[in-house]
């Protein structure tokens, strides 16, 4: 179980990427709202869908880049399955900023390995 509640990690992530808080509270999304991997999840499908800014790309890659390969094992898991892997791609917009081990991980996964 994550160190982190999934209330303190959604106002984290709703404020890399403002609406989010109103997304998982909607009919729209079908992922738990009490977990980590079900709002990293919720969240992947929250910023695929929209057209951000590069200045919250660079948010959300902040939060990622601090998540990623830090002591919190479950929300390190939940970041990279539930997050990174529903998004990696090379020619995604937030592939310039991830950095360290969230760099890392994205490329593994884009390239297959």
């Amino acid at each position: 179980m994550s160190e982190v509640a999934a209330a303190s990690l959604l106002s984290m992530l709703d404020r890399a990427a403002p609406g989010f808080r109103g997304y998982t509270e909607s009919d729209g999304n079908y992922f738990e709202r009490d977990s980590v991997h079900g709002l990293f999840a919720a969240f992947s499908h929250f910023v695929r869908d929209r057209c951000a800014p590069p200045t919250v790309w660079s948010a959300v890659a902040e939060l990622v880049n601090r998540v990623v390969g830090g002591p919190d094992a479950d929300l390190d898991n939940a970041a990279c399955t539930c997050f990174l892997e529903n998004l990696a791609s090379r020619d995604h917009p937030l592939d310039p900023f991830l950095r360290g081990e969230a760099l890392a991980y994205w490329r593994r996964w884009c390239d297959g390995v």
